[in-house]
């Protein structure tokens, strides 16, 4: 079957469900019987109103009255995470056991100052709470990723615990997650697989960094929910849901962002707008992003601007029989590409990359299970110029990928509930411009998983096993030495936890998890001029899937005036595939060569994250980031490690100053060591200081509040190379950056 064809009857399918799930008949058939109730208190045991009560897995919610109560009716049975969150208190979280009667809850929230999300979507496959993840997770919300929010998707989660950016300017920014990166960090949209040309060094996630509600990282493998990958972890990227008239939405309401850098000239706008009414929920989007070269303390660096342009729009029905949903989005960025200047100063290279994405979900409970449907389809077309004015791109890849994924969430069954997964996926891959780097293929892979979950007192006991079978066909290529072929790939994975909740506020986690990664095109099978990443790269055909086991410990720390994580892990991968210089020197293009190459290797490291209220108006907070890789066959680092990195930090706040709410003036340290452990021919860093001071509060206007954020990065002009940027041999880092960042939601029609 082609993927036209798999195209064509995904979406006949889909329709013909949408058809049966909006009928009355459907919605009055289904067997709901139970119902949440409860009641929402301050520490002084008054009702707190207009506190925020939902249930993640069925993406159902409401808000407390006056009196402090609240009610969700006609839910499926099953067992459920509620979370409960309100502006200045700690967020809670309850599990609700809703199979065989209804259930009431009365909650008392702490206020607090700390900024922690309490609920995770991406760690297991239904929404849990963060201190019963078996794995460590980090979360960026709210107002924490308003400050935090970067020029590229990617950069806004750079400070977080265990994880690391690999950046070609300030437009592409690759997650690095304990020392993984590229294809062996999974990036994922709304729980959608981001499928671009990730093996290339210059290749950032194709996602707007203004059309984001939150983000999720998952550190270590992540390959019986989400397949071949993630090894080192998984990077979920979760935009706004549709509003719910049930929740509240108003019919028109709507946001404007603006951000602003001074360091680039960059400047980008967004203006979203949403509604509900009855059982409809829509949401549009789009922005603009336009930034000049970028300025270092040694000077410009000539051809580092960028430019995009984005839009999104989303339309879904919901009731108490589930609810449907279409998500069409279109990223299209045009990125200069810096060159070392001592080969060519004038060089202007540049990137012009459209992405579009289809995603449609479902969520539909039965009697005995719930039945979750992600399927999605996107073309990602990558252009790569040797200069301004050529009219042919040398490098012209377009990728077409379509998904489904259908989990069954089943009832419990006394202490054990879980889910039964069936993934599928297939891509095809065409080489349009005249510069073959890789050849044509299509990749067909069909997974089924199982993960299940067993509550026994204060011990939560968690497994799961997936088996993928992957084929990769290729095309015939006679410019890379390429003949036809096709590739078979087996792998069976699984993942064992266990968390023990010792008190109310700690928990403990071990988990144990196998993972694996299936070799890409690009590293069987390439020979040739990789522009954007200046070399000749060689493929090697004899490549194996790559395997690891992995091993990591986490003890968790959570109240309203303290929070923390401490993070151990050991990740052994056989066969690892890294590109090693070969010490030759193309003579067509003066690129040295790299070769392709596997190698068992090890990785080890410890993550450290605390923040605490020492008073009322003072939270400190601090961070230790420490990461080790091994090649087990010859003694020697692995490239591309993390340098390790330290952070301190203090914020001052209030409840209200002189009409602005939530007041708050930060000053952070980032502390990172010289990296002197590094492979062979690569480039060895100093260590550095930085130091980030920032001011923000809200603004009331009506109903709504306006944010605004104002900071200095970089505050004096320290002049540095990162460790993982691809400009460290030849240019330095940004200088000083100024940035300023508005949010202004509004109301049009009630």
């Amino acid at each position: 079957m082609n993927i036209n064809t798999f195209i064509a009857r995904f979406f006949i399918c889909v329709a013909f469900s949408l058809s049966i799930v909006a009928s009355p008949s459907f919605a009055t058939n289904l067997p709901f019987a139970r119902s949440l109730s409860g009641t929402v208190l301050n520490e002084k045991q008054s009702p707190l109103a207009n506190v925020t009560v939902s249930i993640p897995a069925l993406k159902r919610g409401t808000t407390t009255n006056e009196a402090g109560k609240f009610t969700l009716e006609k839910l499926p049975t099953g067992v459920y995470v509620v979370a409960i969150s309100y502006l200045g208190y700690r967020s809670e979280t309850r599990v609700v056991n809703l199979a065989n009667d209804d259930a009431t809850l009365t909650v008392t929230l702490s206020a607090s100052p700390l900024a922690m999300s309490a609920v995770t979507v991406t760690a297991k496959p239904q929404p849990t709470d963060v201190l019963t993840s078996p794995q460590a997770v980090a979360i960026l919300d709210g107002r924490q990723l308003d400050r935090q929010r970067g020029e590229s998707v990617i950069k806004s989660i750079e400070d977080s615990p265990g994880v690391a950016t690999y950046t070609t300017g300030a437009g592409i920014a690759k997650p690095v997650i304990r020392g993984l990166t590229s294809q062996r960090v999974l990036v994922v949209s709304d729980g959608i697989r981001q499928e671009g040309q990730q093996w290339g060094d210059e290749h950032g996630p194709e996602i707007d960094a203004l059309d984001v509600d939150q983000i999720e990282v998952v550190r270590g493998p992540g390959s019986v929910l989400y397949g071949s990958d993630a090894l080192g972890g998984v990077v979920n990227i979760i935009k706004a849901e549709i509003p719910s008239a049930n929740s509240g939405a108003s019919k028109l309401g709507g946001n404007f962002l603006l951000n602003g850098f001074s360091n680039n000239r960059a400047a980008a706008g967004g203006l979203s707008l949403y509604g509900a009414s009855g059982i409809v929920g829509y949401r549009a989007n789009v922005s603009l992003r336009d930034a000049q070269d970028i300025r270092t303390p040694a000077g410009k660096l000539f051809n580092s601007g960028m430019n995009e342009l984005n839009g999104s729009g989303m339309l879904g029905v919901q009731g108490n029989w589930g609810s449907v949903s279409a998500d069409y989005s279109r990223f299209d960025q045009e990125l200069q590409i810096h060159e070392d200047p001592a080969e060519d100063p004038e060089a202007t290279p540049y990137q012009k990359i459209q992405h579009n994405k289809i995603h449609l979900h479902a969520n539909l409970p039965f009697p005995a299970l719930r039945v979750e449907v992600n399927g999605g389809w996107q073309r990602n077309n990558r252009k790569e110029f040797e200069e301004k004015q050529a009219a042919d791109p040398v490098l012209n890849l377009v990728l077409n990928t379509a998904t489904l994924e259908v989990k069954a969430h089943h009832k419990p069954f006394g202490t054990t509930f879980g889910t039964i997964g069936l993934s599928l996926m297939h891509q095809k891959n065409e080489t349009l411009a005249e510069e073959k780097l890789i050849p044509a293929y299509r990749t067909t892979n069909v997974a089924g998983f199982i993960y299940e979950e067993m509550r026994i007192q204060d011990v939560i006991l968690s497994a799961g096993l997936r088996y993928d079978t992957r084929n990769l066909d290729v095309k015939v290529n006679e410019d890379l030495g390429v003949e036809a072929q096709t590739r078979d790939y087996h792998a069976v994975t699984g993942t064992v936890g266990a968390v023990w909740r010792a008190t109310e506020p700690l928990a403990f986690a071990l988990n144990a998890g196998r993972a694996w990664r299936a070799p890409t095109a690009y590293e069987l099978f390439v020979n040739g001029v990789h522009e954007g990443t200046v070399r000749f790269d060689i493929g090697d055909n004899n490549l194996k899937p790559e395997a690891s086991l992995n091993l990591d410990f986490s003890a968790r720390y959570a109240t309203a005036r303290v929070q923390g994580e401490i993070a151990a892990f050991h990740n052994r991968i056989s066969r690892f595939i890294f590109a090693s210089p070969t010490g030759e020197i193309d003579p067509g293009s003066g690129f040295a060569k790299y070769q392709n190459k596997q190698a068992d290797a090890t990785l080890v490291g410890v993550e450290l994250n605390l923040q605490g209220q020492a008073a009322n108006w003072l939270i400190l907070n601090g961070g230790v980031d420490l990461v080790r890789g091994t090649n087990d066959e010859n003694d020697q680092p692995l490239p591309l490690i993390p340098a390790n990195r330290f952070k301190l930090g203090a914020r001052l706040t209030k409840e209200e100053w002189s009409g602005l709410a939530h007041p708050y003036l930060a000053l952070n340290a980032k502390i990172v060591k010289a990296q002197n452990r590094v492979e062979v021919f690569e480039t060895q860093t100093a260590g550095y200081t930085l130091i980030d001071v920032g001011m923000g509060g809200e603004i009331a206007a009506g109903a709504d509040k306006i944010t605004l954020d104002l900071a200095v990065e970089n505050l004096f002009d320290k002049a540095y190379r990162a460790h993982l940027s691809r400009y460290k041999a030849y240019a330095l880092n940004p200088g000083r950056n100024i940035t300023l960042k508005a949010s202004a939601p509004f109301t049009v029609v009630r």
